[in-house]
C-alpha cells in the first residue's frame, strides 16, 4: 500500500430503523409480566420433572424438555451472584438513549429460588464501591408499570447493619 492510500475517508450513514411490530408474550411470559405490572410480584415457574426454577419463566424447561407446572412467588429480596460495573456509555439499541455511567448490572439470586436461576438486571447503590458478590439487594418497582421487565426499576443494595 502506498503512502498516498493510507488515509481513507470515513463515511457515516445515520439511519433510524423503525419496525412497527407487535409480539405476543404467550401465556407464560404474559403471566410473569402481568404479575410485575399489576401486583409487583416476581413469579418463577418450577418444573416438577427436575425441580429447576425458570426465571424469567419459559414454557419449556430446556433440561428436561417438559413444561414448567408450578408458579412460585420469589423475591423481592435476593443476593447478588455476579455483577459488572459499566463505564462505557453505549446507547440502548431500541431507544437510542444513553445511561449515565458508571452503572452496575448483575445476576440476582432471588429469595425463594432453589438452585440456580438468577435474574439479570440493573443494581443501584449510593456508593458503587459497596457492591460486592454476595451483597443483599431488593427489587424496586417502577411507579408506572406497563408489563415489561422495566417494571422492576432496579435492584437496590441493602446496607447491612454493622
Amino acid at each position: 500500500m502506498s503512502e498516498a492510500n493510507t488515509e481513507q475517508e470515513l463515511i457515516v450513514s445515520r439511519q433510524i430503523l423503525s419496525i412497527n411490530q407487535t409480539f405476543s408474550t404467550g401465556p407464560v411470559m404474559g403471566r410473569f409480566l402481568i404479575e410485575l405490572r399489576d401486583n409487583k410480584r416476581i413469579m418463577a415457574l418450577r418444573c416438577s420433572a427436575n425441580g429447576r426454577y425458570l426465571l424469567p419463566p419459559r414454557e419449556v424447561d430446556a433440561m428436561s424438555v417438559t413444561e414448567g407446572d408450578e408458579w412460585i412467588e420469589v423475591g423481592p429480596g435476593g443476593t447478588l451472584r455476579e455483577y459488572d460495573v459499566v463505564y462505557y456509555a453505549s446507547p440502548d439499541p431500541l431507544t437510542g438513549e444513553t445511561r449515565d455511567v458508571p452503572y452496575v448490572i448483575g445476576w440476582v439470586n432471588l429469595d425463594g429460588v432453589e438452585g440456580i436461576a438468577p435474574l439479570w438486571h440493573l443494581v443501584e447503590a449510593d456508593d458503587i464501591s459497596k457492591i460486592k458478590t454476595g451483597a443483599r439487594v431488593e427489587a424496586i418497582f417502577a411507579e408506572k408499570r406497563s408489563g415489561t421487565m422495566e417494571d422492576i426499576k432496579h435492584f437496590k443494595l441493602i446496607e447491612e447493619e454493622a
